[in-house]
């Protein structure tokens, strides 16, 4: 018979060693005669790349090395999905937001590989920024990448969207947006890197939501066997999505090459912010209708997702948000746009929700205008229009089982000692 655990307090198996600082995080690890490396930033976040000097950072005493994009010819793009973002960006490249790196400074201190950063001389060339998904979508924009502003479109239909409105004898349309949120573990990025030149294995540690997916982009943009990149898991800590894309990695894995020696990279928390994902800011675009008796007769939305200077998850985030317009709730007539759109500002990935925390938002504040236009209780609208087993969701799944969103209700209301005439 299998153990049961539901209900019972379980010892969790990492607790002890989190709790009394046992435990090995990235930026715990330490290698004898290690070097630090530092990452030159973009000065600009959309610009064409004209000059680099890195004369004057070479000469300070205590700098083993600087790599520029001159300096690794065949190093291929990165990214989730899609490799997009450049590990380096080269002379006539574009800079497309503020993260994107230009040398590795690799020295015998931090403080040094911080010093010789700011000697770094760069000249570019000023374009348009574009911060706003709107603007980036309108014909005369700037492209970002070379097809264009416009990642990716998806569409949803449920029902019939023309008929739902026609039975609907109330109907709401708004416009709500959200914004960047960083997921803000407590730990930066940090790793470390060793390159053994016996078997000319890369060896790293550093902390990764997808170990096999960092060890594959890893591979792909070196141009390297899988085999030949070996990450050995620290304890990951804190990511909450931001631990999915690459940070350290291939830095730390080019710097180690270089220079044959242990190498360590950590971010400061400003340089997390600005180089690293964020969840994506949503301009959701919805229009509920409804019966005068409360029941939800057609949902239209559109969705517009900033995903930053580069894909990372985007296209998946944005286009699963649209499926979440309806949330909980049974909608016969569903019609839905996603568009994933490039901009200047910092790239955003997956965080917890991937794309339903935002649509929440927009939805639920729909059900609050519909529930009041209507003098219906809010709590009463939503437990009559709420999903049981059977129901479709707007991409036409069937619910079978575990659908447990009225007792959600029940039981959330009972604790906030919620009032059958309160509105």
């Amino acid at each position: 018979m299998p153990k049961k655990y539901v209900g019972k307090n379980i010892f969790k198996v990492d607790a002890r060693e989190k709790v009394t600082g046992k435990a090995i995080y990235s930026d715990d690890i330490y290698f004898d005669d290690m070097l630090y490396v530092k990452i030159k930033r973009a000065t600009h976040p959309h610009a064409y790349l004209h000059r680099i000097d890195t004369s004057k950072a070479q000469k300070l005493p205590g700098v083993v090395k600087i790599i520029t994009a001159a300096d690794i010819p065949k190093v291929k793009n990165f990214g989730l999905i899609i490799k997009d973002q450049p590990v380096l960006i080269d002379i006539g490249q574009k800079m497309r937001y503020m993260g994107d790196a230009l040398a590795i400074v690799i020295a015998e201190s931090k403080e040094i590989s911080s010093k010789a950063v700011n000697l770094i001389e760069v000249e570019v060339e000023e374009l348009e920024i574009i911060s706003d998904p709107l603007r980036a979508m309108e014909k005369d924009a700037p492209p970002i990448h070379q097809d264009g502003n416009i990642l990716a479109t998806h569409y949803l239909e449920k029902g019939d969207i023309k008929k739902g409105f026609a039975q609907a004898d109330v109907i709401v349309e708004n416009e709500y947006k959200t914004t960047f949120i960083d997921q803000l573990p407590l730990q930066a990025e940090a790793g470390v890197a060793f390159y053994d030149e016996k078997d000319g294995v890369i060896k790293l540690w550093s902390a990764t939501q997808w170990l096999h997916d960092t060890q594959a982009d890893i591979a792909q943009s070196l141009d390297l066997p899988k085999e030949k990149i070996r990450i050995i898991q620290p304890v990951i800590g804190g990511a909450f999505g931001k631990k999915e894309d690459i940070s350290v990695h291939i830095h730390l894995a080019l710097a180690a090459i270089k220079t044959k020696r242990a190498v360590k990279l950590t971010y400061t928390r400003e340089e997390s912010m600005i180089a690293q994902s964020k969840r994506h800011p949503f301009i959701i675009r919805m229009k509920t209708g409804v019966t005068n008796k409360g029941y939800l007769t057609a949902c239209q939305v559109e969705v517009i997702g900033d995903t930053g200077a580069y894909a990372s998850s985007g296209l998946a985030v944005v286009h699963k948000g649209m499926y979440h317009c309806t949330g909980p709730y049974n909608v016969d007539n569903v019609k839905g746009v996603a568009y994933t759109v490039y901009t200047n500002n910092t790239y955003c990935g997956a965080m917890r929700g991937f794309g339903a925390n935002q649509m929440a938002f927009a939805y639920e504040s729909q059900m609050d205008i519909l529930s009041h236009k209507l003098g219906i209780n809010p709590v009463k609208f939503r437990m009559q229009n709420a999903y049981d087993i059977g129901s479709s969701t707007p991409n036409r799944q069937i619910l079978t089982h575990s659908v447990g969103v009225k007792e959600t209700i029940k039981v959330a209301t009972d604790i906030a000692g919620w009032k059958e005439g309160r509105q």
